[in-house]
């Protein structure tokens, strides 16, 4: 029988089998680590980079949109107040007071629409959807400016409450303004 013995460096170097070291090994292992580890560490900071971009992003668009959409609502608004106060107008011109209330309680049923009250000449409410309102002054609730101009305007309340007022004109006078409070609905 053959013994076998173990070769030894020097042999494996002529017999031409590359040899590593143990040493050289371990260094190859910890450089790899390392360039594995700082390549994952760039990433993920570089992820969190694009993370928050895109939130900003994100909150940047949501607000336009809302912006948007708020104006979008306020000229619809005005556009709904014109034919409204014209069907007022025809019923107070022909003194139908009961018809102008079902048209003012069928509004208030809508969503977000609050009160709509009618003011006369004198500041004092003549209809209101809430009938604790009629016969006092609009300046009790309401702020007496909104009532000065002779077209259709909007204003803020508070928070994100807005009046409307539109002035009922008959044909040589002003017969009085209508006002609708609206609660627009909260952003996106």
């Amino acid at each position: 029988m053959q013994k076998t013995r173990p070769i030894d460096q020097q042999q494996l170097s002529q017999l031409g089998v590359p040899t590593v070291s143990r040493k050289s090994l371990l260094i190859v292992i910890v450089i790899a680590l390392a360039l594995l580890s700082g390549l994952w560490i760039w990433k993920a900071v570089e992820l969190r980079k694009v993370s928050s971009e895109n939130e900003m992003a994100n909150k940047l668009l949501k607000r336009k949109v809302s912006m948007q959409m708020d104006a979008n609502l306020k000229s619809q608004l005005i556009l709904l107040s014109k034919p409204f106060v014209w069907a007022i107008r025809d019923k107070m011109i022909s003194g139908n007071r009961q018809d102008i209330n079902i048209y003012m309680n069928q509004m208030v049923k809508e969503k977000n629409f609050e009160e709509i009250p009618i003011v006369d000449q004198g500041n004092v409410i003549l209809l209101s959807t809430d009938k604790k309102e009629e016969g006092k002054p609009y300046s009790t609730f309401y702020n007496s400016s909104f009532l000065k101009s002779d077209s259709t305007n909007m204003y803020t309340q508070r928070g994100r409450t807005i009046v409307i007022t539109t002035p009922i004109l008959g044909l040589d006078k002003r017969l009085g303004t209508l006002s609708i409070k609206y609660n627009m609905p909260n952003p996106i």
